[in-house]
């Protein structure tokens, strides 16, 4: 592809990217918060699995990756 014409699709599916993301993690604390009994603190614990996991899970493939 062009240069110029990759300087302006990345960004945007970029942003694309992120916009789903972000819909579909706040769709589902949404639902967790009011379609189940656990309601807040189910929403807290996602989202400290999300924070604690995350680095969690890279490093472990990172560690894997270098042998």
């Amino acid at each position: 592809m062009n240069k110029v014409v990759l300087s302006a699709v990345v960004p945007l599916l970029s942003l694309a990217l992120i916009a789903i993301f972000a819909i579909t993690l706040g769709y589902a604390f949404y639902q967790i918060h009011h379609n189940t009994e656990i309601g807040t603190i189910g929403v807290i614990g996602l989202g400290l699995a999300l924070l604690i996991l995350t680095p969690l899970i890279a490093f472990l493939l990172e560690r894997s990756s270098e042998k």
